[in-house]
């Protein structure tokens, strides 16, 4: 109530000082920082009110993107782990191929020295078939991880929270439709 009086005073000072004149700019001033004033009198608890929802919202929003990040980036860390097992695996699989090939040539040499042709043949054909199942180990474990990085792509795209991952999303919708 104190207040009041002395702005009143104040305000009662400075017109008749003639420090304001009451033109149509002076009286709009007077207006809109009344309705400013009156504003966030009456309605400045429930703005904020909603304002500190928003803000739960979000702060949960953005808890839980992160915290599906986070299982999957420990889903990645672990895939890192077997790709360097794998790397590992392939390593102990090249010494054995070599072993293997050195060994195959030796009897090789034995075999031609000794005129085994026939047995050379079927030796060759059993070689063919292990390398041919190697192959088949090599592009099954190489599709394997490209699948799952398909399936993290896929997560990232469609569960992830964040407003730009969804603005991209959105993006690449709308490329996809002026496609066809």
């Amino acid at each position: 109530m104190r207040f009041w009086f002395n702005f009143l005073i104040l305000f009662v000072v400075l017109i008749t000082n003639k420090f304001f004149l009451f033109n149509e700019e002076f009286l709009i001033l007077i207006s809109f920082i009344s309705f400013c004033f009156l504003i966030t009198q009456k309605l400045g608890y429930s703005i904020n009110l909603r304002f500190s929802e928003k803000l739960v919202l979000l702060q949960t929003s953005f808890s839980f993107s992160l915290e599906t990040i986070l299982v999957k980036l420990k889903q990645k860390k672990k895939l890192n782990l077997k790709y360097i097992n794998f790397s590992k695996f392939i390593y102990l699989l090249k010494k054995h191929y070599l072993l293997y090939s050195t060994v195959f040539l030796q009897k090789l040499i034995y075999y031609l020295n000794n005129k085994e042709k026939f047995f050379l043949t079927i030796k060759l054909n059993a070689f063919k078939d292990l390398e041919k199942d190697y192959l088949k180990l090599i592009i099954l474990l190489l599709l394997k991880k490209i699948n799952t990085l398909n399936l993290l792509i896929h997560f990232y795209s469609k569960t992830v929270k964040i407003k730009k991952f969804e603005t991209i999303k959105f993006i690449t919708k709308l490329i996809l439709l002026k496609k066809i």
